[in-house]
């Protein structure tokens, strides 16, 4: 890497790091209104009352009975996305 390729790095990441900074300091100190302007006729729509007729109970007994097959998947998406970001660090042919 020559020097000035050194010094392009240095300020993508110090630009990087700034916005972080400043996405960070937003979430954490300014307010999110996420329903506010929502209309009142919405908001009742987002959750049902009910219990979905035992949906959540049928599925929580099938994870419990089956964790192996529950923890199978998750190995298999947290293989994937390391699979996935090693693909997109490879460095090209041209490089």
């Amino acid at each position: 890497m020559n020097g000035t390729a050194k010094a392009a790095a240095a300020a993508a990441l110090l630009s990087v790091l700034c916005v972080l900074l400043l996405f960070s300091w937003l979430a954490l100190e300014e307010a999110f209104p996420a329903f506010h302007f929502a209309p009142a006729r919405f908001l009742d729509q987002l959750l049902p009352l009910g219990t979905l007729g035992g949906i959540a109970e049928g599925v929580s007994r099938f994870l419990w009975e089956r964790r192996g097959l529950d923890l199978l998947m998750q190995a298999f998406v947290i293989i994937a996305t390391v699979v996935c970001c090693m693909a997109m660090l490879k460095p090209g042919r041209g490089e």
